[in-house]
């Protein structure tokens, strides 16, 4: 593993990542990009063998993008490093592709050790999200659906539901996800009626209890 590409719209946080990258591997070669368009410019020039990205950065703050990233370097390794919760996300985005998910308020050191079980492994689950998939290998989907409200939602009602417990309006997630105001509408309906909430006061107390489960 010599090309690695951190995708975060932080300085601070890909200096700490990048350390925390020469100390694990290196001999490594390590490019940085801030936003989602500069990853894929990136991508487009040069092939890299593993992908650190936050999700949580502009351009790129939908589970699709771990498509788009796979249909243009179908070998890299992409290793989600985000502030959002690992309960929640962590299984979408590998079943999505991607090879591993780290959170930030992770450890550092648990950051190096994601990177090397990649290089070693090919993919990367906590223990957290280990104990996550066995659960739901082991349990019916109905079973689970009762355990946790938040596993009956699709991949991209949950893209919209974050936003709109952050506070977001129709228009405003419309634009950050690159979906018609209708689109966003029926979505928001569906996970009004999944969820059974009637307001977004609601929705954020479900999201808020159901989370970290």
């Amino acid at each position: 593993m010599k090309k690695i590409l951190i995708a975060d719209d932080h300085s601070i946080v890909r200096l700490g990542v990048s350390v925390i990258i020469k100390e694990v591997i290196p001999d490594c070669v390590i490019t940085q990009a801030q936003d989602y368009n500069e990853v894929l410019d990136l991508l487009q020039k040069e092939n890299f063998d593993l992908l650190l990205l936050d999700i949580n950065m502009p351009g790129g703050n939908n589970i699709r993008v771990v498509k788009e990233i796979l249909e243009i370097q179908s070998s890299i390794k992409i290793l989600v490093f985000s502030s959002y919760d690992e309960s929640l996300y962590a299984l979408r985005y590998i079943e999505a592709g991607a090879a591993g998910y780290v959170n930030k308020s992770t450890a550092m050191s648990e950051v190096g050790n994601a990177i090397l079980t990649i290089k070693e492994r090919g993919k990367y689950m906590s223990d957290e999200v280990k104990d996550l998939y066995v659960k739901k290998l082991t349990q019916s989907k109905s079973k689970i659906n009762t355990l946790n409200p938040l596993s009956r939602l699709s991949n991209r009602e949950v893209d919209v539901a974050k936003y709109l417990t952050q506070g977001y309006g129709i228009i405003e997630v419309s634009t950050t996800l690159e979906l018609s105001p209708s689109t966003v509408s029926t979505y928001k309906s569906r996970i009004f009626e999944k969820l059974n909430v009637s307001n977004i006061p609601e929705l954020i107390e479900i999201f808020r209890i159901h989370s970290a489960n």
